[in-house]
């Protein structure tokens, strides 16, 4: 499936398909308490870091159970058991769904040096947290992992800026008016609006650094072969060649276009559902 069609697929369960939406498929939101421990509310992103040492402890307890190692195992149980239990504290709606009640057969187990019960019940509180998983995760990165574009300004020219949004807005509208100046055969016009889909991705680009603080994306996605591409347009725009010129759109469209949109326009449409 290419990513065109995955786009599609995903515009057509949001907007396109009433039968979808009443065939009993619902995004459940998780609890208002658990945007305290995100950005922008928090800074150091404590829900992360607590969701990556619990994955980090689990790990540790089963390597140490299959090599025998009983003082690793308890060690990093301690360390499991402290960050388990402060989902709850963070999220009370939460409460219900965390088995603090398996940290006490787990270090029975663990002292009794028995693998077996050891291994099920650390399965049984990873479990615990997969459900959850299930129902929240796709949700929480959409609302509280995408950026806010609604603060991101871009770039008009030497003395304005605009709005991310409005600056989306004109790409398409300088693509299609290169295409219907080819199309009617105005090349003068369609140089013009190729100079200005130039600049205007350029002006975009220089945006990508309000969250990205290397310049691996921008070189990536604006990077020089895109900068050729952009210059090739406009000579085979002025020597008159059409089917060139189409052909060059069509990869920028989807080398700069779609490669971007397939991460951050899929997020953002969904936290647009999720937060009108």
């Amino acid at each position: 499936m290419n990513i065109k069609t995955l786009l599609w697929l995903i515009a057509a369960a949001f907007y396109l398909s009433p039968a979808l939406a009443e065939s009993g498929i619902t995004l459940e939101q998780p609890p208002k308490s658990l945007a305290n421990w995100y950005k922008p509310v928090n800074k150091r992103q404590v829900w992360l870091h607590t969701m990556f040492r619990l994955r980090r402890s689990m790990l540790a307890i089963e390597d140490y159970a299959n090599s025998g190692n009983a003082a690793g195992m308890t060690k990093w149980t301690q360390k499991l058991e402290s960050d388990y239990l402060k989902i709850a504290e963070m999220v009370p709606e939460w409460q219900q769904r965390t088995k603090p009640e398996l940290f006490t057969e787990l270090s029975l187990a663990i002292q009794s040096d028995d693998t077996v019960t050891t291994k099920r019940v650390l399965k049984q509180i990873a479990k615990s947290c997969d459900n959850c998983h299930a129902t929240y995760r796709p949700v929480v990165a959409a609302l509280y992992r995408s950026p806010d574009y609604d603060e991101i300004l871009v770039r008009k020219n030497a003395t304005e800026t605009q709005g991310f949004e409005d600056a989306m807005h004109q790409l398409p509208n300088s693509i299609n008016r290169i295409l219907i100046a080819l199309e009617d055969k105005r090349s003068a016009d369609a140089i013009q609006a190729a100079h200005r889909l130039t600049t205007q991705l350029n002006h975009l680009g220089q945006s990508c650094t309000e969250c990205h603080k290397d310049n691996a994306p921008i070189i990536r996605i604006m990077g020089k072969p895109t900068q050729r591409r952009l210059d090739n347009l406009v000579q085979y725009l002025t020597q008159g060649q059409v089917k060139e010129s189409q052909k060059l759109l069509g990869e920028i469209g989807v080398t700069v276009c779609a490669r971007c949109h397939s991460i951050h326009r899929t997020l953002a449409d969904l936290k647009g559902v999720l937060q009108p």
